[in-house]
């Protein structure tokens, strides 16, 4: 959508080659290679290590920057304070945004080695980016999760929603198929045929549970990061209630 992108098929190594290759073919050249750590919107799809690594390489390779959108799996959502650290690689650039004020509107965005010496004072303009309330709001959501061991809750939580998500899909094989995802960023795939994934998020609703589909086949779940073990049990057993509404 934006001019001066082309795009890949995410973790497949030879889809990034190719693109790359289109991207440095009649003496053009490639400025940088951008990727989510795990998809979101796609469809709560985390990427693989081969994959980052090709990036990390081919960015080398060519002078490139690796840039990183962090805006859904940053600020500890994947239990990791970044999702890019789930996978080993180092970005020259990465963005963050949304959680990292805690409802105050703030965008930011990190650079390091030559990248960080590119912009200036003036060089770029946001609303959000700086003024004294949005800073302080970050720093008090930064210092909010190193106070309370916030990485530590997401691990745990996000490993009972796993289970609990993998154990409903073996009881309705016919509904529910793959889980994915990392720490308090998963999700589930819809797999019947005569089901979507918005009606079983309608289903939810209608169960005080708050939901919301992806990709083309998925219902996410994003809990807040201080959610509880007895909210993620509670959570789960609206789900299969949820589930069991559309099964009859």
């Amino acid at each position: 959508m934006v001019p001066g992108f082309d795009t890949c098929k995410y973790n497949d190594v030879a889809s990034l080659e190719a693109a790359v290759k289109r991207a440095t073919s009649d003496g053009k050249g490639l400025a940088a290679i951008l990727l989510e750590p795990l998809q979101g919107e796609g469809g709560i799809i985390p990427g693989n290590k081969e994959f980052f690594a090709k990036a990390r390489e081919l960015a080398d390779n060519h002078g490139a920057l690796l840039m990183c959108d962090e805006v859904q799996a940053g600020m500890g959502r994947t239990g990791t304070l970044w999702g890019h650290e789930q996978l080993g690689v180092i970005p020259d650039v990465f963005t963050s945004a949304k959680a990292l004020g805690g409802g105050v509107p703030i965008g930011a965005m990190m650079a390091r080695g030559d990248a960080a010496t590119t912009f200036g004072p003036g060089d770029h303009a946001s609303t959000y980016g700086g003024n004294p309330l949005a800073c302080a709001a970050g720093l008090a959501v930064a210092q909010y999760m190193c106070d309370h061991n916030i990485l530590d809750n997401v691990r745990a939580r996000g490993d009972q929603l796993e289970t609990g998500l993998k154990k409903l899909a073996g009881k309705y094989p016919t509904i529910l198929g793959q889980v994915r995802g990392w720490g308090l960023l998963r999700g589930i795939e819809c797999i019947a045929k005569d089901i979507t994934p918005g009606e079983l998020v309608g289903a939810a609703m209608k169960e005080n549970l708050l939901l919301v589909p992806a990709g083309a086949n998925v219902v996410r779940f994003v809990p807040p990061l201080i959610i509880s073990e007895a909210e993620i049990d509670t959570a789960l057993e609206r789900f299969e209630a949820a589930v069991k509404s559309k099964a009859n």
